[in-house]
C-alpha cells in the first residue's frame, strides 16, 4: 500500500485516477474526515472525444493535477470522481460520530446506489460553460448550506465489514486530519482525539487489503486544522496506517515534494 500526505484533499484526485487506471475497475473509497467533501458545480474535463477513458486519463494526467488543484476546491472534488467512474462507492466516518455515511455500496464486485450526476450548461457570452451537478432525477439529493448533496445510507461499522468482505474491487483510504481535530477544537482534551484516534483504528480493521491511503493535511487554502497540531495528528494517523502496511509514502505540498522511506 501507497501513503501520500497532501495538503488540500482536492489533490487526491489525481492519485484515485492513477488506481483507477492502474487497476482498469471504480474504487471503493472509505474517508475518514469531519466534511462530507460532497458539493458540486465543478467544471468538466476537457471532452475524451471518443477515447477509451484509460488512454484519455494517461494523456491527461499533467492537465489532471492543475484541474485537481487549481479549479476544484476541497468541498466538491468527490463529484467529478463519480461522474466519470472513477468511484464507485465512498464510505465517510466522521471519528466524533457513531455511524457512517455510505454514497453507494460495494457488493462483490458490483455497486449498488451510488450517487449519478449530469452536466449543466450555460453560457457567458460566446463562452459555453459546462458544470458536473448531481442528478437529482436518480439521485436523492438533500440541501445543506444552500446547496444540494446526495442524501447517504447511515450504515454501522459491521455493515461496513460485511460490504468489505466481499468486494472484489480496490479500496481506498482517504484520511483528513480534520476529522481527529478542527481550528475551532483547538483546546480540545487530548482523550478526545485518542478516543477519535481508536475509532479510527476499528474502522480500518475492516479493510483488509487497501491500494492507496491519503493523509490530507488540510492548511491551505484554508487551515481546517490547527497548524501547531497538524505535525503531530498527522504523525498519528501514520502510525495507524503502518500498521495496516509497511510502505514508502511521498510527502506532496505546494512547494514541491519530499520523498521519505519508512
Amino acid at each position: 500500500m501507497q501513503t501520500v500526505i497532501i495538503d488540500s484533499h482536492n489533490e487526491i484526485l489525481l492519485y484515485w485516477i492513477r488506481e483507477y487506471c492502474r487497476h482498469k475497475m471504480p474504487l471503493v473509497v472509505v474517508r475518514i474526515d469531519r466534511h462530507h467533501d460532497m458539493f458540486s458545480d465543478c467544471p468538466r474535463l476537457p471532452a475524451k472525444e471518443g477515447r477509451n477513458i484509460f488512454d484519455y486519463f494517461d494523456r491527461m494526467m499533467p492537465e489532471i493535477y492543475e484541474y485537481a488543484k487549481r479549479r476544484l476546491n476541497e468541498g466538491n472534488f468527490t463529484c467529478p470522481a463519480f461522474h466519470y467512474g472513477i468511484l464507485g462507492s465512498l464510505y465517510h466516518f466522521d471519528p466524533r460520530k457513531e455511524k457512517i455515511d455510505a454514497y453507494g455500496r460495494v457488493f462483490g464486485g458490483e455497486f449498488l446506489d451510488a450517487p449519478r450526476t449530469r452536466i449543466r450548461s450555460s453560457s457567458a457570452g460566446k463562452k459555453r460553460i459546462d458544470l458536473i451537478e448531481w442528478d437529482g432525477a436518480s439521485t436523492k439529493l438533500r440541501k445543506q448550506n444552500g446547496k444540494l448533496v446526495p442524501a447517504p445510507q447511515s450504515i454501522g461499522v459491521h455493515a461496513l465489514e460485511v460490504d468489505l468482505e466481499e468486494n472484489s474491487l480496490p479500496v481506498v483510504i482517504g484520511f483528513d486530519l480534520d476529522g481527529l481535530c478542527t481550528t475551532d477544537e483547538r483546546d480540545l482534551a487530548k482523550g478526545a482525539i485518542e478516543k477519535r484516534l481508536d475509532r479510527v483504528k476499528s474502522l480500518l480493521e475492516c479493510i483488509s487489503s487497501p491500494v492507496l491511503a491519503c493523509i490530507a493535511r488540510s492548511q491551505t487554502p484554508k487551515a481546517y486544522v490547527p497548524a501547531d497540531m497538524v505535525d503531530e495528528l498527522q504523525e498519528a494517523a501514520l502510525c495507524l496506517m503502518e500498521r495496516k502496511c509497511q510502505a514508502h509514502y511521498y510527502q506532496v505540498f505546494s512547494r514541491g515534494s519530499k520523498f521519505h522511506l519508512l
